[in-house]
């Protein structure tokens, strides 16, 4: 049995910004849910494509797809933006953060 591979540390941090903004849009899908009545009356649209949570994954499995491993510049410049996107979202007036 091999040992598993390692992460560099570029991967590492990628890792790490997935992990911090689900964390809120987790928080903010909730606090959304629990302040809104109307959500609240429809559990259901939690469930739906809509949510903050939904949001993140699809544009991180985007822009995955849209860049070279070995473009490494690109990547880092995309982890800046990402840490914006995340203090955005930390915001406690923000609700839901979604581009076009």
């Amino acid at each position: 049995m091999s040992a598993p591979k390692r992460l560099s540390g570029l991967q590492k941090d990628v890792l790490a910004l997935y992990r911090s903004t689900l964390r809120e849009a987790t928080k903010k899908d909730r606090q959304l849910h629990l302040q809104d009545t109307a959500v609240s009356s429809f559990p259901f649209l939690l469930q739906s494509e809509t949510t903050t949570c939904h949001y993140a994954r699809s544009e991180f499995r985007k822009q995955a797809q849209s860049v070279k491993r070995s473009d490494f510049r690109t990547i880092e410049y995309m982890i800046r933006k990402g840490e914006k996107h995340l203090k955005l979202l930390k915001m406690p007036g923000t609700k839901v953060v979604q581009g076009r």
